[in-house]
């Protein structure tokens, strides 16, 4: 089975949902005392805002009120802990829902957010492959583990129809017909809002009244499209610094500004930073000289202002700095009956599936 194979068969990956499994490492374990139940879910075949809601309908609370660290896959068997405030630890045990199980549940004083977790680990099965497969992914793992893995944003982050992005831009130029034959074609009961409000209302009032968590995330999906443009833009030396950068402190995610690449250089080879691309928003620290006109340019093609990202359908966008490249701890890289196992752990916001590209995987 040759590479272009292994990177088009879409098959090899997620045949069954315990192909891919996920494991949310938290940043911090509940404190035992508090107002918040923090309590731990594997779920299977199942997204994680489907997940909140049923949860939700189950303790009579409002969606809003669950915390989360991180969205998970929905095709997949994920284990992560989320929050609810004002219901008992011993109330959330006693839940029984499909394709929902309670791990554990102990209280805590403030609400999980998100980002609130050190990392995720991945266990992946990938079926059929080559027998040349596993020496060639251990080469390009080494590779991965030493350069580091590309940290743009997984094709799931753009939705099922891969239109969330396009959605999140008509609602940053207030393009609101746009957003809305993109809301009115999708499934389920957000369709059926918007078509109900466009009845009466206008455009604008339709898009208004899908939920507020949705509207997040079709704009950060916009925000992940613009800072891939810009990464794409930096390969293949993600990890070369240039003049007016922003760079990221691995340790702890401090970023600074770059005023001397040459010097700066001999910590980004030792992987303790990396230069960063952007997350558009209102606060985000803008870097200077080249990188700052090769990231306005981004802007510029797709027609945006910077000023566009204050305030969009009611939302904030803050928007941050995010590392070009993310390191990789390998576990486990094996030959198993049904094909290849890979058992690895990236920090907050990696995509599993940026790594299997990488290997030719997807």
């Amino acid at each position: 089975m040759c590479a272009e194979r292994l990177a088009n068969d879409k098959n090899m990956i997620k045949t069954e949902p315990e192909d891919f499994i996920v494991e949310e490492l938290p940043l911090y374990e509940p404190s035992g005392v508090g107002t918040h139940t923090f309590f731990a879910m594997r779920k299977r075949n199942l997204g994680t805002l489907e997940a909140i809601n049923r949860l939700a309908r189950e303790l009579h609370v409002n969606a809003r009120h669950i915390g989360y660290a991180g969205l998970k896959d929905k095709r997949a068997v994920t284990t992560q802990v989320l929050s609810v405030e004002g219901i008992a630890p011993e109330k959330v045990l006693a839940l029984e829902l499909p394709a929902i199980e309670i791990l554990w549940a102990k209280p805590h004083p403030h609400k999980l957010r998100v980002g609130h977790l050190r990392g995720n680990r991945f266990e992946i099965t990938v079926r059929e492959v080559a027998p040349a497969a596993l020496k060639t992914a251990q080469s390009a793992m080494e590779r991965l583990a030493k350069e580091g893995v590309p940290n743009r944003f997984g094709t799931q982050r753009f939705g099922h129809h891969n239109d969330s992005h396009l959605i999140g831009k008509a609602l940053v130029q207030s393009e609101w017909e746009t957003a809305a034959r993109y809301l009115v074609t999708a499934e389920g009961d957000i369709a059926r809002r918007v078509r109900r409000k466009m009845a009466r209302n206008s455009a604008e009032k339709a898009v208004a009244s899908i939920p507020n968590r949705l509207r997040k995330l079709l704009l950060s999906a916009y925000q992940a499209h613009l800072f891939n443009l810009v990464l794409e833009q930096r390969l293949p030396k993600l990890g070369h610094l240039l003049d007016g950068d922003i760079a990221i402190k691995h340790s702890n995610g401090a970023p600074f500004l770059v005023e001397n690449a040459e010097v700066e250089q001999q910590r980004a080879n030792a992987f303790e930073i990396s230069p960063s691309g952007p997350v558009f928003g209102y606060k985000m620290r803008t870097p200077m000289g080249a990188v700052q006109a090769l990231e306005a340019a981004v802007l510029a093609t797709e027609g945006v202002a910077p000023a566009a990202f204050r305030r969009v359908a009611g939302i904030r966008l803050p928007g941050t700095r995010r590392p070009l490249r993310m390191p990789v701890e390998v576990h486990q890289l094996a030959a198993v009956d049904i094909g290849l196992r890979l058992v690895f752990t990236l920090p907050p916001g990696g995509y599993a599936t940026v790594v299997l590209e990488e290997l030719k995987f997807a």
